[in-house]
């Protein structure tokens, strides 16, 4: 028994199509350019809507700079106009004479040449002159040189 050899035919047939769907192929087509120029339109858009991202994350942190400058300087004036009242609430304690004279004393630390000048000390401004009479220090030890004397 040795099996017999069958042959197989394949019959292939054209069959005409009597549609003519040109007229869909050139519809598509035409979406399809007008889809990959949308694409293209979306993908410059989307890049440039990075860009304004990226500058208005830099405006956010410039203005948040500024916010906590105008913090700290608003802080400082209300330190100064602490110190302000507190100043005024010190003067206003001295008598009409002490005022007159501590007004006096601050407009002749404000002219130039007067050598008068105010120095800071824990009770507060201690105005000073230099001593312009007599020889204040100055006497006959303190002009000894070695063994010279004058």
């Amino acid at each position: 028994m040795g099996g017999g050899k069958s042959k197989t035919v394949y019959q292939q047939s054209t069959k005409e199509n009597p549609y003519d769907d040109a007229w869909i192929r050139d519809k598509f087509g035409q979406q399809d350019i007008q889809g990959l120029g949308f694409q293209n339109w979306m993908t410059q858009r989307q890049s440039q809507l990075g860009r304004e991202q990226d500058f208005r994350d830099q405006l956010r942190r410039d203005v948040a700079g500024l916010q906590s400058g105008f913090a700290g300087a608003q802080a400082n004036i209300a330190n100064l106009q602490r110190q302000g009242t507190q100043l005024s609430s010190n003067f206003t304690g001295l008598s009409q004479s002490q005022q007159q004279q501590m007004k006096d004393l601050y407009n002749l630390a404000n002219q130039a040449g007067t050598g008068v000048y105010g120095v800071q000390s824990p009770q507060g401004v201690t105005f000073t002159a230099p001593k312009t009479t007599g020889t204040g220090s100055l006497n006959r030890e303190s002009l000894q040189t070695g063994s010279l004397n004058i």
